[in-house]
């Protein structure tokens, strides 16, 4: 079965444009308007990845990432913060809340397809050393 990538996003815009990219790519995608929504939908969905914007209304993306990380059944869920603030710091701050990796928006499509590849693969490698 194709992955499934939960795009969460306030921004309409960037949800469509995102999800057109990962569904032309492959993808199965589902989608959450804020963080707190995110949170749900990753515990309904159970996606193979969250590609969580960080600046959301209702609940924050850090607040987000930390909840999603301490449900047992999606704390192995791969996060990337997908985010317009590209201030010193802010890597590290998105990885303190459960973060595996932080893209800065704008970004070209293939950045993003490049490192949500990345990060599946590095997920099926733990998995296999587990397993």
């Amino acid at each position: 079965m194709r992955p499934l990538i939960l795009i969460a996003d306030d921004n309409a815009d960037n949800r469509a444009i995102m999800a057109a990219i990962l569904t032309a790519a492959g993808f199965r995608v589902a989608e959450a308007a804020d963080g707190a929504a995110a949170v749900a939908e990753a515990g309904r969905r159970k996606p193979d990845l969250v590609l969580l914007d960080l600046s959301m209304p209702v609940l924050d993306g850090y607040g987000a990432a930390r909840a999603i990380r301490s449900d047992p059944g999606t704390a192995g869920t791969p996060i990337l913060a997908w985010t317009a603030f590209a201030l010193a710091g802010d890597d590290a701050k998105a990885r303190a809340a459960g973060c595996d990796g932080y893209i800065s928006k704008p970004c070209l499509p293939a950045d993003v397809l490049r490192r949500i590849g990345e990060t599946l693969l590095a997920r099926r490698r733990d998995h296999a050393r587990v397993d």
